[in-house]
């Protein structure tokens, strides 16, 4: 993603458009997928060689890592570039494409990673009150393919059906190979899927809509009813049947207006309580949809009250959404809930625990091998 980003940024000044605000649209897409990609390396890994321009092989075995703190920065630059660049919104054929308003959710994350809460709650700001999103009003439909690219979606992988090659299997991944396929989902899955812990799925609370929307139970699995719990969030279609089980046309999230607007609670919150405020509002418009009571002052009373209930709102909001171990190294809570984790039946029943260092992930050895070189490219502390 990096070298091709770098290779287009390289060569398109050189290249006359006739169009100036399409040429500067590219130039901030491209600028908006680099961002991202040092962001996540950044907080998966640690510091990153930071390349931002076409290197040979050579080259780029010689540029050691940097810290995080130096790849999170360049990522922010590289986010407000593209801020600068991008148009607010797309139509037409172009619809799904990166905007400003993308760019400014993906920073606002990072920013969040970092604790930057008042530089955070600026971007979301501007998404909330450009007017072009709201939350869908029934849940299953931030997910379903005949809302692709609606207004809960302010960033999103495009798929497309018809067995053109360009579908999506990550929703199959989640199914048993030895599915023979039925109402949820009509193909089988692969041989890698996972089972939902029992701590996620007693996570919801009575009565939460999500629930039946993200995981599935009682199904037919190598000839017998199955009753473990499997993920379901993603297998939601509409519009579209796929034809294989690499041919969904449902989009994938990365940002959804739900997370952009709590997010900006926990900004509120974090620059200071406020009993039934703002951010209460957000928090239960999101349970409102859920189905669940809403919280009050009296069963919220403080600022780590209402931390802790945003904590588990975004549980279970965001469940495989990929957005849960990133929220728990943020909120420096992953050591904390990784190990109390552990000690369900299901999940090692005490055999397991997690380290400090292991909030950012070991380099992997293909990577040192090949640089050959521990003052280029060295391992993580502890690995």
């Amino acid at each position: 993603m990096i070298s091709r980003c770098n290779m287009l940024l390289d060569r398109i000044d050189a290249v006359e458009f006739q169009d100036a605000e399409l040429k500067n649209s590219i130039k901030g897409e491209a600028y908006a997928l680099r961002a991202w990609t040092y962001h996540y390396l950044g907080w998966q890994f640690g510091g990153m060689p930071l390349i931002d321009h076409e290197l040979t092989v050579a080259e780029t075995l010689q540029m050691p890592r940097s810290t995080q703190e130096q790849t999170f920065e360049f990522a922010a630059n590289d986010y407000k570039k593209a801020i600068e660049l991008l148009p607010e919104k797309w139509s037409g054929d172009d619809l799904g494409r990166v905007t400003k308003y993308a760019a400014e959710g993906g920073l606002a994350r990072l920013l969040m990673f970092q604790s930057k809460f008042s530089e955070a709650k600026s971007y979301l700001a501007d998404i909330i009150n450009s007017g072009l999103y709201a939350m869908e009003e029934e849940y299953v439909n931030c997910f379903t393919d005949s809302h692709d690219n609606g207004k809960e979606r302010v960033w999103e992988i495009q798929f497309t059906g018809n067995l053109l090659g360009e579908g999506q299997n990550f929703a199959s991944g989640m199914v048993p190979e030895t599915y023979p396929g039925g109402d949820f989902f009509p193909f089988g899955g692969w041989s890698s899927y996972i089972y939902v812990s029992n701590s996620m799925v007693n996570a919801y609370e009575e009565g939460d809509l999500r629930k039946d929307v993200s995981v599935i139970t009682n199904i037919m699995n190598d000839g017998v009813i199955d009753t473990k719990y499997f993920i379901r969030k993603f297998c939601h279609f509409e519009a579209y049947v796929p034809q294989n089980r690499g041919d969904m046309a449902n989009n994938i999230p990365v940002i959804r207006y739900t997370d952009v607007k709590m997010m900006y609670a926990e900004c509120l919150n974090e620059e200071g309580y406020v009993a039934n405020g703002e951010a209460f509002n957000i928090l239960n418009e999101v349970r409102r949809r859920a189905g669940l009571p809403e919280l009050t002052s009296a069963t919220v009373p403080t600022q780590d009250a209402f931390r802790k209930a945003l904590i588990q709102e975004r549980r279970v909001e965001f469940a495989f959404e990929g957005l849960r171990w990133m929220d728990l190294v943020r909120w420096g809570i992953a050591k904390e809930v990784m190990n109390e984790f552990f000690k369900e039946k299901d999940e090692g029943d005490g055999l397991y625990s997690m380290e400090d260092f292991r909030t950012v992930f070991a380099i992997p050895h293909v990577e040192i091998e090949r640089y050959n070189n521990k003052d280029i490219m060295w391992q993580n502390s502890g690995y």
